[in-house]
């Protein structure tokens, strides 16, 4: 657990990561220590307050969509909101990615009201600082690049006359042009452009990854892409046994079957170090998570990616009936990709 939740706005939980803890523990020391104004570490709270505003625009609209919120997280880099896969219908698309620039326009112009109408002193610069800070963190959201706002915001506009992985390559490759232009701006003027421009050309190209990937699988089954009557392993066999199998069969990993019933799996890294004369059962993990075989090929993927898993056991009213890996599922988008082109 790296996070704590603090509380609920109309059943979104709003969590904090530990490292977002830790740096607003050392911003208030730093202020009770006299290296840092107070009136500073306040506005820097509430630009987390902002944040986490910005992001409940996003959760909002995004629920009308019907699109399940899990949690909005803060990060020391900004916040997250935690939702199922943004709807591929580019005007749904459009909606949820502006709604949180506009929240910080919002904001800024409601800031302006009391400036405007002659406030002054300390409570004039605090406020002038709070509608600065709305105003760049809407033009910084609005940058056409992902993952900032204004990337989605392009995919969903030219998504209305392109297919959508067309439309994610073109929002992807203009965020990584951006992203170099601002990392060679930063050689120059200021080295924090490098790391945002190192930011945002990595999540262009994990989006564009993770919309070819989605779009590849849509609508192909665990069952069309499985590996059927695979090799099964006994518990009562030795480990030694088990290696045999493993280096006859060339697999890494291999379900543990009992009477037709699956007790269990076990991979090479399992066994390679254990007791040649040790038994199956003595090192195969027990608590099985396991795929049925009508389900999405993505759904399984997430469950590996999750778990931190390299299979998984494919099961059919409760029988054993294959097995999928990694590597099943990258040989099918290599297919499906050189068939795409």
């Amino acid at each position: 657990m790296t996070s704590v939740k603090i509380f609920s706005v109309s059943g979104i939980p709003i969590e904090l990561d530990f490292s977002f803890l830790l740096l607003m523990l050392f911003i208030y020391i730093l202020a009770y220590l006299g290296f840092l104004s107070v009136n500073l570490a306040v506005l820097i709270t509430l630009v987390f307050v902002t944040v986490v505003i910005h992001e409940l625009a996003h959760s909002y609209v995004a629920l009308r969509f019907g699109v399940k919120i899990k949690s909005i997280l803060l990060l020391p880099i900004g916040g997250v909101s935690r939702m199922e896969e943004i709807p591929r219908i580019p005007r749904q698309e459009f909606m949820i990615s502006i709604a949180g620039p506009l929240t910080n326009i919002l904001m800024a112009l409601i800031t302006a009201v009391p400036l405007f109408f002659g406030l002054k002193g300390a409570a004039a610069t605090f406020a002038g600082d709070f509608l600065a800070v709305n105003l760049l963190l809407a033009i910084f959201n609005l940058i056409p690049a992902f993952p900032m706002d204004g990337g989605r915001i392009l995919r969903a506009i030219l998504a209305e006359r392109l297919s959508y992985i067309r439309a994610t390559r073109i929002a992807s490759n203009l965020g990584k042009i951006i992203a170099v232009l601002m990392a060679v701006t930063g050689l120059f003027y200021n080295f924090f452009l490098i790391l945002i421009g190192f930011f945002i050309y990595i999540g262009a190209e994990q989006e564009y990854q993770a919309t070819l990937i989605s779009s590849l699988l849509e609508g192909v089954r665990v069952a069309d892409v499985m590996t059927e009557n695979p090799v099964t392993l006994h518990p009562h066999m030795t480990v030694k046994e088990a290696l045999d199998v493993m280096f006859r069969e060339k697999h890494m990993g291999y379900p543990v079957t009992e009477a037709g019933e699956l007790r269990g799996i076990v991979t090479f890294h399992d066994i390679s170090d254990a007791s040649r004369d040790l038994r199956v059962e003595d090192v195969m993990t027990g608590d099985v998570v396991t795929v049925g075989d009508d389900e999405e090929v993505t759904g399984a993927l997430e469950k590996m990616n999750r778990l931190q898993l390299g299979r998984l056991p494919v099961m059919r009213d409760g029988k054993l009936t294959g097995i999928i890996s990694r590597t099943d599922i990258v040989r099918t988008l290599n297919l499906m990709n050189k068939k795409t082109k």
